[in-house]
């Protein structure tokens, strides 16, 4: 718990989550006025923007927040890239040599407040739709429950891949690069059918399932993935992230 306290102190102290949540809302805002208001302020500017309607809107808001895989990457890489930068991390194996203990409680830390960013973002999107979006009902308590599970283990998998860039690279500028482009082109690859079954970013999708109007699922990665199928991914990837975590750590240290 000590260890867990200290990361705790560390990510309060800083002003780096508050700036990043703030732009997460900002662009949950443009997110949720496009695919909500737009289509009902300017029917004939956006003839090909659909109108999401209640109940689906919700978890269409979810999923969309989902998405913002940059906010956990940064979060993870400019947090540890901070202590590998300096001297903190080489005093706090001197303290504590437990490293695997020490990558937990960071990966722990850091997917509680990402997490916690998720969940705003969601139900500031949930307010804007419950006065913006037509149509009527809301999730019962246990599809919330449901949408809350599942933007954690998004959030788990993307945080352990930023844990491991910089584990490996040691450099938060190439480390961001690297993770940010791990994800724009694993999503990429998503579209091939083969690398859909192990993408992410399919698995993303998946945990939602098939929740946009007119069949547009059918254009979606992942969006026919059965929600275990797509959570043996999401730890799949966990896992590399951590093995990448450890196993750079321990190579670099001396």
């Amino acid at each position: 718990m000590s260890l867990l306290h200290a990361e705790y102190l560390k990510i309060s102290r800083r002003k780096l989550f508050p700036v990043m949540a703030l732009i997460l809302l900002f662009l949950v805002v443009i997110s949720a006025f496009v695919l909500i208001a737009f289509g009902q302020i300017a029917p004939e500017l956006a003839e090909d923007v659909p109108v999401l309607e209640k109940p689906d809107a919700y978890v269409i808001g979810a999923q969309q927040v989902a998405s913002q895989t940059w906010f956990p990457i940064i979060l993870a890489v400019v947090m540890l890239g901070g202590e590998l930068a300096s001297t903190v991390w080489a005093t706090s194996l001197t303290r504590d040599s437990r490293r695997l203990a020490h990558i937990l409680s960071r990966l722990t830390t850091f997917t509680i407040a990402s997490w916690l960013a998720f969940v705003l973002g969601t139900g500031l999107w949930a307010a804007i739709a419950f006065v913006a979006a037509p149509g009527s009902g809301a999730p019962e308590l246990i599809e919330w429950l449901g949408l809350l599970w599942r933007l954690a283990a998004v959030v788990v998998a993307w945080t352990s891949l930023g844990l491991g860039a910089v584990a490996m690279l040691r450099s938060v500028g190439p480390a961001i690069g690297a993770a940010l482009a791990l994800a724009f082109g694993e999503g990429i690859l998503g579209f091939w059918g083969p690398y859909e079954n192990v993408s992410l970013t399919a698995a993303t999708n998946g945990l939602f399932g098939d929740v946009l109007p007119g069949g547009m699922g059918a254009f979606i990665q992942g969006a026919d993935l059965s929600t275990a199928h797509a959570l043996a991914i999401i730890v799949g990837w966990s896992l590399l992230g951590l093995g990448l975590t450890y196993w750079g750590l321990q190579r670099r240290d001396a």
